[in-house]
């Protein structure tokens, strides 16, 4: 099971193959367009991409979409480090950009060259990620959605394979979402099964402090609340404020960003929220089954 940090490297690697792919092998070359007989002499970069073909040019589009979800991710994870390191993240990707893109006059004299100012780039992004701080480096956290708990609301029953130990955050997102269902959802199985969570929640605040967490079974679990909505806007760009799918996906990203040592793996059956989390390319699980739900 991956950490934060190791699933982003892996993903930063990827797109390193990529890119050696695409400049090494599928780019055409640049041609500088100072040359002696052209009337006008450029200052700057000054050499031109050639033309790509058709599956150059499909390397390009993924390529160009790789790199934007990634950086999304990577910008809200250092969101509260220092602004050297924002600096740092947009000068990279200003370069790595520029160098799938091909629209403008590069300053690279080869397509070597080219790969070699990406792979600066993306080590540059590596040394950020690396530099990240987690002031605890504990077992896997799972992140379940409203759909999650209310499917197996008998959290004590909950487990994961391969797994021994684990916690659940419940973050605010999630929370207001019962609140409302309790009262709002004209199932009144669904009230019911709101109703219940809310309170076996609350109950488990006679074990201790819910924000730091509590256990759940020794030895096996724990749960902790997160009591602050997230914010949507400084997590992934793509992200709606109004819709809960997407609350509860930038709540998931801020845990992510507090735990970058940590696996932090999202749990949902929801099929929507599921796609949006692939398409950012974050980890996600289905619950565990209740016990009615296993025996048909």
């Amino acid at each position: 099971m991956k950490t934060v940090t190791e699933a982003i490297i892996e993903r930063i690697e990827a797109e390193r193959e990529l890119l050696r792919a695409f400049l090494l092998e599928h780019s055409g070359g640049l041609r500088d367009l100072n040359t002696r007989d052209s009337s006008i002499f450029i200052v700057g970069p000054s050499r031109a991409w050639a033309p790509l073909s058709q599956d150059a040019r499909r390397l390009q589009s993924r390529l160009l979409e790789m790199n934007d979800r990634l950086a999304a991710l990577i910008r809200a994870l250092l969101r509260n480090a220092p602004d050297d390191a924002a600096k740092a993240l947009n000068e990279a990707q200003e370069t790595l950009e520029e160098l799938i893109d091909q629209s403008h006059l590069a300053s690279v004299k080869t397509t070597q060259q080219a790969f070699t100012e990406a792979e600066e780039a993306l080590d540059k992004q590596l040394g950020l990620i690396a530099n990240l701080y987690d002031p605890v480096e504990g077992p896997p956290i799972y992140v379940p959605d409203t759909n999650a708990l209310l499917w197996n609301p008998d959290l004590e029953e909950w487990r994961f394979d391969e797994v021994k130990r684990f916690t659940l955050v419940i973050t605010a997102a999630v929370l207001g979402e019962l609140d409302r269902l309790k009262i709002e959802h004209r199932n009144p199985d669904v009230r019911e099964r709101a109703e219940g969570l809310i309170r076996r929640i609350k109950s488990y605040r006679g074990r201790g402090d819910l924000a730091s967490g509590v256990p759940l079974v020794r030895n096996v679990s724990a749960i902790k609340t997160i009591a602050l909505e997230p914010k949507v806007e400084e997590t992934l760009p793509w992200l709606d404020p109004s819709n809960e799918d997407d609350r509860i996906l930038a709540s998931f990203v801020e845990v992510m960003r507090e735990h970058v040592r940590t696996p932090v793996i999202l749990v949902t059956r929801d099929i929507n929220l599921q796609n949006k989390a692939e398409y950012a390319g974050l980890p996600f699980v289905e619950p565990p089954d209740p016990p009615a739900a296993e025996s048909e």
